[in-house]
């Protein structure tokens, strides 16, 4: 029998049915289906949950009808098609009214089967990721998170052959970088399996001056002996721009290669002894928060201030009192945490 002859006879009986159907499902809820162009499958079983959306009022028949068996696949092949008109006498056949259902979206779905994956350390450490994005409140862009040590492979041998496993890492007690400890959670379906302690190597992003050379006390900082790139620290440091860096001396040596925090500066360079800002000036000041940066013009000084040092200013339209650090002529940076 052709696979045409089977959907036209497939299409009769469904028609037969409507008709002892619609008298039986006076009052019954509206279904509405939104096939999907592709879908991937685990398993040769492909249920309407697999290729649709399914909206219905009634959340018992909602769930009824994602459960429905369209076809089992052949998983010699490694995809196959479904059309709305398959579907729709399908569903007509396992006792769904005809006039009730509102099929749309893909005129033909793209069904692929994917042999699923055994747990692997990678998966643990993508779910880490994401847990210890929103606890440090970063982008994954600005995140490495590394097991120390392997998870999947510490697995008892009836999870490690597991198909379709699920991983749940929880948040942090404090938030911090360098070693973290989590705590692992391995699910099946809607069962708990398994939790485990795991240790993650934290990395966050940091805009950093690093030393080009040996830095000496007498020897003003410039852009031949300093340069500015990003790095994966497993510690806070300071992020510092080119004005707080260049044209000050440091307070001791500082070996090549070393990152220059603010603690190694001198606080005064011999071309800025003078004040740089004074009490009632206007001055502009630079706002940083992560990768947010914006600029204040209508800022008062409400203190004498040389580079570097952190002076009180007040934001003239809000009234509030900030503080800040010099970094040169009527100019100022504010860090906000």
């Amino acid at each position: 029998m052709t696979s045409r002859y089977l959907i036209r006879s497939l299409y009769s009986v469904a028609v037969l049915f409507a008709g002892f159907a619609a008298a039986a499902s006076v009052g019954a809820a509206e279904i509405g289906i939104q096939l999907r162009e592709t879908a991937v499958v685990h398993t040769n079983q492909v249920l309407l949950s697999s290729i649709a959306d399914v909206e219905c009022s009634d959340p018992i028949q909602k769930k009824e009808m994602e459960d429905v068996e369209l076809k089992l696949l052949d998983l010699a092949e490694p995809s196959t098609s479904i059309s709305q008109r398959f579907v729709n006498i399908r569903l007509v056949v396992a006792g769904y009214p005809m006039q009730e259902l509102h099929i749309s979206g893909a005129t033909q779905t793209l069904v692929i089967f994917e042999p699923p994956q055994k747990l692997t350390d990678r998966q643990v450490e993508d779910a880490a990721l994401l847990v210890l994005c929103q606890s440090l409140n970063s982008e994954p862009d600005d995140l490495k998170v590394l097991l120390q040590s392997g998870f999947a492979q510490t697995l008892p041998n009836n999870l490690k052959e597991a198909d379709g496993l699920q991983l749940k890492v929880l948040p942090p007690a404090r938030r911090s970088l360098g070693p973290v400890t989590l705590s692992v959670q391995v699910w099946k379906e809607n069962e708990l399996l398994l939790t485990r302690s795991a240790v993650f190597d934290v990395r966050r992003r940091h805009r950093v001056a690093v030393a080009r050379v040996s830095l000496s006390r007498e020897v003003p900082v410039n852009e031949s002996s300093v340069q500015f790139e990003n790095r994966f620290m497993s510690t806070e440091v300071d992020e510092l721009e080119p004005a707080q860096v260049l044209g000050r001396t440091v307070r001791g040596t500082v070996v090549a290669g070393s990152i220059v925090q603010m603690r190694d500066l001198q606080l005064e360079t011999r071309s800025s002894v003078d004040r740089l800002i004074k009490k009632g000036d206007s001055i502009q000041v630079l706002a940083i928060a992560r990768r947010l940066r914006t600029s204040l013009r209508n800022v008062e000084a409400l203190e004498d201030g040389r580079l570097g040092e952190r002076i009180r200013m007040k934001n003239r339209d809000s009234g509030k009192e900030i503080v800040g650090e010099v970094l040169g002529p009527g100019q100022a940076i504010v860090r906000v945490k």
